[in-house]
């Protein structure tokens, strides 16, 4: 079976739930206004780090062990009260940091709203089904959310003072998709047999911690630039900020998605020894780095037409920040394979170096630049920071994994790029569909003639080969 099939149908749910989530904040960004648009952004950026320490990585530490055939129902049993306990904890705790967050707008409330989702996160079995790579279940729960989530928004919000039916209405339509996959576990296993326990609790909490606390740097490493700019510069920063994040958001949709499946795959052919471990390795870097140089140059070029287009002349200020955002989703998109990579060959606490190493380089260049540059400060942290983390995941990989030549990979595409770049400067005269259109045709067939495209197309069809 080619384990890059589960992969796709996850990624495609997922494109297609990002869609429907990219045009509900659209819509909000229009209707809201900048400064609340802002607040909204500021206060989803709060809720990352909510639900990251009411997971505190067992997310993840559950879905390499379902990978691994264990009982599911016990699992389970172990997981969901270390979850609820970790969120219940995490929100009197936020009740109490209530004072340090800006006192404009209504930005602590909409973040209290927000934080409901403690139990909903508690009550999330996807793991088991990322984990027994039953990726249609979870494709079906994303595009079922974002859905709900877009149809509620576009119902229940039309002006500013409806800024708290946001919440409301997310919560909702995430609740929407915990029910499916409970109802879909239990027609899976025969029926939510679960026997609830905190046995064990310390052990599974300390191999969980790795995975969620790079998980967390990592997350650290994208939004602490937005809570930064709320802190310093208010709401319009974050909503200006927040514009040219949503087209990266969207970009990386798929990749990400890509990457949270590949997870499983990576844990099991590890176990499987060297050679079909560093087969799909070798697939996955191919694959990445011929999608992401794309990304890069026609990002650069089209990146005032859509932030006009999606967002209108009052985000304008938001062009710039996207041109250099565009380049750091490139760099993610080439060091997911080498970050799941660690976690499935059991070096989570190397991979948790290498994020510490480039968030903290992140947040004391954001320290630094924010009050002075804003949010082109923020951009450019983004994007140094990424630089550093993936040379020194590249390292890390070759020195405990296996060796990777990242050059190799990457050195097709980024000639296919440059002549790319040069198509679409020649024809700026054009739409700008039809250049990012003839941009992309003309990387197509460059990368074909290269031998690049060969070169994945027979790395996927090996897998086809009976074994």
């Amino acid at each position: 079976m080619n384990p890059f099939s589960s992969i796709l149908r996850l990624s495609i749910g997922d494109l297609l739930a990002k869609i429907f989530s990219f045009l509900a904040f659209v819509y909000l960004a229009r209707v809201l206004g900048v400064e609340d648009y802002g607040t909204l952004e500021f206060a989803r950026a709060a809720l990352v780090y909510v639900l990251l320490f009411g997971d505190l990585g067992l997310e993840l530490w559950a879905t390499r062990q379902a990978a691994r055939n264990v009982d599911l129902a016990l699992l389970a049993g172990r997981v969901i009260p270390l979850r609820a306990l970790f969120g219940s904890i995490t929100f009197l705790a936020l009740l109490g940091l209530l004072a340090i967050l800006p006192a404009w707008g209504r930005a602590k409330t909409l973040v209290l709203i927000f934080a409901v989702m403690l139990v909903v996160q508690a009550m999330s079995l996807r793991w088991v089904f990322m984990g027994v790579q039953q990726m249609r279940q979870v494709a079906l729960a994303l595009v079922l959310a974002q859905s709900l989530f877009l149809a509620g928004t576009l119902l229940a919000v039309r002006a500013p003072a409806d800024l708290y039916r946001v919440a409301v209405v997310y919560l909702v339509a995430e609740l929407a998709a915990v029910g499916w996959l409970l109802g879909a576990f239990s027609r899976y296993s025969g029926g939510l047999h679960f026997r609830f326990t905190l046995r064990g609790a310390g052990a599974t909490v300390w191999a969980a911690l790795p995975l969620g606390a790079a998980s967390g740097l990592a997350l650290m490493s994208f939004n602490f630039d937005s809570l930064l700019l709320g802190m310093l510069q208010g709401p319009v920063a974050v909503g200006e900020y927040g514009a040219a994040y949503k087209p990266v958001t969207v970009l990386l949709a798929l990749p990400l998605t890509y990457f949270g499946g590949l997870f499983p795959v990576l844990s099991r052919t590890w176990a499987d020894g060297p050679a079909a471990f560093d087969s799909v390795v070798r697939r996955s870097l191919l694959l990445a780095a011929a999608f992401a140089v794309p990304v890069g140059v026609g990002g650069t070029f089209v990146a005032a037409s859509v932030i006009d287009l999606l967002f209108g002349v009052r985000y304008a200020a938001a062009v710039p920040a996207l041109q250099i955002l565009v380049w750091s989703a490139v760099l993610v998109m080439l060091r997911g394979t080498l970050r799941q990579g660690l976690n499935a060959a059991g070096y989570a606490a190397v991979d948790l170096r290498c994020a510490g190493l480039a968030t903290g380089f992140n947040v004391l260049l954001n320290l630094a630049v924010i009050p002075v540059w804003g949010l082109m400060g923020a951009a450019g942290a983004t994007l140094a920071s990424e630089v550093v983390w993936l040379t020194v995941a590249t390292h890390a990989f070759k020195r405990h994994v296996v060796v990777v030549h990242m050059w190799r990979a990457l050195m097709r595409p980024v000639a296919a790029g440059a002549v790319m770049a040069v198509a679409m400067a020649l024809t700026s005269p054009l739409p700008w569909p039809a250049r990012l259109g003839l941009g992309v045709a003309v990387y197509s067939v460059v990368l074909l003639v290269l031998g690049g495209g060969r070169a994945v197309v027979g790395l996927w069809a090996e897998e086809q080969q009976p074994r």
